[in-house]
């Protein structure tokens, strides 16, 4: 088996084991409970699961997405954020092979995914994932990136929705953007520099609007409705991370091919 297989193969199924660690924190941070005590335990009956009932995907297959005790059902995210990281993870090791980029992109990845799956559900991106997010962004950046673009990644991601949601509230009267999406996009910042921030930007908001327009639509629902804007952020931001440079090459050529 070659290296680049091995990686690939080894960052999939830690994506499956981390996967089920993201379901954790996904349940128990907005609840404000330990991640670490007590063990993994049924939402139903509060019966401890055994490690047997406990390996990513295969045991909720195996259990038929019930638990062994109480026979309630087992929500399908559990198997689906085991199985989606565990995909994205050896997506990732593929794409960077083994380097420091492919650790930085695993790190960023899971806070992505967990804190998109905890917007979904209750529609806020947590302090304790965005705050250690952006730390962790400025010292991957120290230790193998430009720490300047880095750091004005960060503070720009932060000031610029801080700046629009300001305007909203002048014009509107109303709150439009919540702060943990401030957070967000500086974490993004942090991880991905500032030359990221303007396609994050665009492309979360334009496929924000069409999704949010559509739902509209088939709900008949008001426009104050809120939508978590997190996962489009998320999304954005992991398009650029894999192909960030050619989309930054692309547009420098255009825009000397337009100046021209």
């Amino acid at each position: 088996m070659s290296l680049s297989i091995f990686v690939i193969a080894a960052c999939g199924l830690l994506g499956l084991l981390f996967g089920s660690f993201a379901n954790v924190l996904v349940h128990r941070l907005p609840r404000g409970e330990s991640i670490v005590f007590p063990g993994s335990r049924c939402p139903h009956c509060a019966h401890s699961i055994a490690w047997y009932d406990n390996i990513p995907v295969f045991s909720w297959l195996w259990l038929r997405g019930r638990c062994r005790h109480c026979d309630a059902g087992i929500a399908w995210r559990y198997p689906l954020m085991e199985a989606g990281l565990g995909a994205m993870w050896a997506g990732l090791a593929w794409h960077f092979s083994l380097s420091p980029e492919l650790g930085l992109a695993l790190t960023l990845s899971f806070l992505l995914w967990v804190l998109s799956w905890i917007d979904l559900e209750t529609g806020y991106l947590l302090d304790v994932l965005t705050f250690p997010g952006i730390a962790t962004g400025l010292l991957f950046a120290a230790l193998f990136g430009d720490i300047h673009a880095s750091l004005i990644g960060a503070v720009a991601g932060y000031a610029v929705f801080w700046l629009v949601a300001r305007l909203f509230l002048l014009v509107t009267g109303r709150e439009g953007m919540g702060q943990g999406d401030f957070k967000l996009l500086a974490m993004l910042g942090a991880f991905l520099g500032w030359q990221a921030l303007p396609f994050v930007i665009f492309l979360s908001s334009f496929v924000g609007a069409v999704i949010g327009s559509i739902y509209l639509l088939l709900t008949r629902n008001s426009m104050r409705a809120e939508i978590p804007y997190g996962p489009y952020l998320a999304a954005a931001g992991l398009i650029w991370l894999v192909w960030g440079e050619p989309l930054l090459e692309w547009f420098t050529v255009s825009s000397r091919g337009l100046v021209q």
